[in-house]
């Protein structure tokens, strides 16, 4: 039976809330509201950073941001992918991040995963070089977070990889489980 991601911690809901009022304002927060379900709004207002929501909430709360900003700003969500590294890599993290190297990084991915999500995995394939680049690839394993979540996770790949002080991120996916295959995966390069 396949590990499914059922559960995300709450920090990532406190982080919706603060990136969706700083950036955009309590109106767009009341108008992705009315676009969702009861839960997933009360996620939304209120989230609570020790709590564990379900996948599905935080799905439904990710489709409607893209709804609601996609057409204007198409780049939202991988913007807020980008936001939740700025939270969390701060001060003395961010400090530390720069003495890691994108492979010490990686080594610590699923530890990490487990931090935040209960079920599902990363892994990440060996870095290689090529063509004056390092590359690999990372997969995401038993996500449900829908296309739109999948917009977070390329955001939060990219400046995550960013933070140990490499350059000329690139990210690109290369399959998705939201569009048939087995797993979300993106190569990822720099220099």
């Amino acid at each position: 039976m396949e590990d499914i991601s059922t559960h995300i911690r709450g920090v990532n809901a406190v982080l919706i809330r603060k990136w969706l009022s700083e950036r955009f304002g309590q109106d767009t927060l009341d108008k992705i509201c009315s676009k969702i379900s009861p839960q997933a709004c009360a996620m939304l207002r209120e989230p609570d950073p020790n709590e564990w929501y379900p996948v599905s909430l935080t799905k439904e709360a990710y489709e409607a941001i893209d709804l609601e900003l996609g057409a204007t700003y198409p780049e939202a969500l991988h913007d807020f992918g980008n936001y939740e590294v700025e939270q969390s890599v701060k001060g003395f993290l961010s400090f530390l991040a720069k003495f890691l190297t994108v492979q010490q990084l990686f080594k610590r991915a699923k530890a990490f995963w487990k931090s935040f999500n209960r079920g599902g995995g990363i892994e990440t394939d060996p870095v290689v070089e090529e063509a004056g680049r390092k590359k690999s690839t990372v997969y995401i394993l038993g996500s449900r977070i829908g296309q739109a979540g999948c917009k977070v996770l390329e955001g939060y790949i990219e400046l995550l990889i960013a933070q140990t002080g490499v350059h000329d991120v690139k990210v690109v996916k290369k399959k998705c489980v939201n569009k048939g295959d087995t797993v979300c995966s993106w190569e990822v390069s720099w220099k």
